[in-house]
């Protein structure tokens, strides 16, 4: 793999490009001891470079002489460092142009430019952390809220680590007992009790179940949550966007089909990213570009990740199209009787019968009355009951690996009934085993691993 020659010493800018107070230049490898020596000129002279100590001075160019910035040095010896190889960090001015100049002056002195993810991906190969730790790094980065943040910093501070080497644990326990009885048959070892290893199994395969299914949660705290609002022409729609984001951003009048096409904006309710999406109103359309909103939302309808059918209560319920809520099957969905501070001409009876079972709320989206409650209805729907200090999955590659587990475990359970087929069990088990490794990062191939770096930015 280009990014694992661990004899390379490597170099990046750290902070993110533009004009700062301060920016980082970052070295890690075996000659930042020597790259230091020859860039740095202490303000102390008689100091030597301690490990794990700043230091002041400025950085010089050996070549010249010439001052390139005044700054702070701070060494680093293994393994006490982010790679757990030597490091050096100069904190500079954060200007572009010093701090290319101080990364060409650590370049033409022993270093390379590092690929991106290559400080971390060297902390990987270096034992510091497993895989999904070195994934959660690009989590935290670029969480948008405070859950995906406390999600990503669960999983960097070995979380599912811990909960996937147990898995691993009891696994192999299993395994063994299985690979006794094939290995051994001469030796009179008794076959495990059937019903005890079916139910270790059926307990791990709970486990796994749970783990899979938090995925849907950990994708909506990382990505966001598309909600789609849908109704009736005047039933509110564009009043609830505009009193759930706080400000006017969709136009509101009383003339039906005012909203011709699809918009969306994004906002945060305690900590769950949302994109809301108001939408053209539910009848026949009137002309061709109404008709083009609505094709467009029909499209949209079962990529949703929630819905909230806006009814207004100050008129008479109005026929459904059959067709949009067939779209809406499958689709968590809430209602909002809205215009609650008009006169009321609608019951929850006389809602069309597939509105009648959901979760409604009262609102007056022009008076902002209830938009509270509303959204903490909208992040019940969505994120259930589950509770701080679980474990989460954020990563489609973690999912994807524990279902193909779980596959494999569900037929090593198949095989061990009746004791028949014990050398099938076995090779499954070795399969759950070998999927949970590979999450860990025992095993995988280089093109994998380029993959997961590549996300990285070059400083990390």
């Amino acid at each position: 793999m280009r990014h694992a020659n661990l004899q390379d010493t490597i170099a990046a800018i750290a902070t993110p490009a533009g004009r700062s107070g301060i920016g980082i230049v970052r070295v890690s490898g075996p000659l930042c001891r020597q790259i230091a020596e020859l860039l740095f000129r202490p303000s102390r002279a008689s100091h030597p470079l301690a490990s794990h100590r700043f230091h002041h001075g400025e950085i010089l160019d050996p070549s010249s002489g010439r001052v390139v910035d005044e700054a702070l040095v701070v060494l680093m010896e293994a393994p006490r460092t982010y790679t757990r190889e030597d490091c050096l960090e100069i904190q500079a001015h954060g200007g572009t142009t010093v701090l290319q100049e101080i990364l060409r002056t650590v370049l033409r002195n022993g270093a390379r430019l590092a690929h991106p993810g290559e400080f971390t991906l060297r902390a990987f190969l270096n034992g510091r952390i497993d895989l999904t730790q070195a994934e959660a790094v690009v989590d935290v980065i670029q969480a948008r809220t405070l859950a995906s943040l406390e999600l990503a910093q669960r999983q960097l501070s070995g979380g599912l680590s811990s909960a996937l080497r147990m898995l691993r644990n009891d696994l192999l326990e299993i395994l063994s007992q299985v690979e006794a009885v094939i290995d051994f048959p001469e030796e009179g070892i008794p076959e495990p009790e059937e019903a005890l290893l079916l139910r270790q199994i059926s307990q791990i395969e709970t486990t796994l179940r749970g783990l899979i299914d938090s995925y849907t949660m950990g994708r909506l705290c990382k990505e966001g949550a598309s909600i789609i609002l849908l109704g009736q022409p005047n039933a509110g729609k564009s009043s609830l966007l505009n009193a759930m984001l706080g400000f006017e951003r969709a136009i509101v009048t009383d003339i039906p089909g005012t909203t011709r096409d699809i918009i969306e904006e994004s906002m945060e309710w305690r900590g769950l990213p949302i994109r809301a999406i108001d939408t053209v109103g539910l009848r026949d359309p009137a002309d061709p570009v109404e008709a083009e909103g609505q094709r467009f939302l029909r499209a949209r309808i079962p990529q949703a990740d929630l819905i909230i059918w806006v009814m207004d209560v100050s008129r008479a319920p109005e026929p459904f199209d059959p067709g949009v809520a067939e779209l809406a099957r499958g689709v968590p969905c809430i209602v909002a009787l809205n215009k609650i501070d008009l006169p009321e001409r609608l019951s929850t009876e006389e809602l069309p019968p597939f509105l009648r079972a959901l979760p409604t709320v009262r609102i007056s989206a022009k008076e902002g009355i209830g938009i509270s409650d509303l959204l903490d209805t909208v992040r019940d729907a969505l994120m259930g009951g589950t509770r701080g200090g679980e474990i989460v999955l954020t990563n489609v590659r973690h999912r994807e690996k524990l279902e193909s587990c779980l596959e494999h475990l569900m037929r090593a359970r198949e095989n061990l009934e009746g004791g028949r087929f014990l050398e099938l069990a076995a090779t499954d088990l070795h399969g759950a085993i070998g999927e949970v490794g590979e999450l860990l990062g025992e095993g995988v191939g280089e093109e994998v691993l380029s993959r997961i770096f590549s996300r990285f930015c070059v400083g990390k």
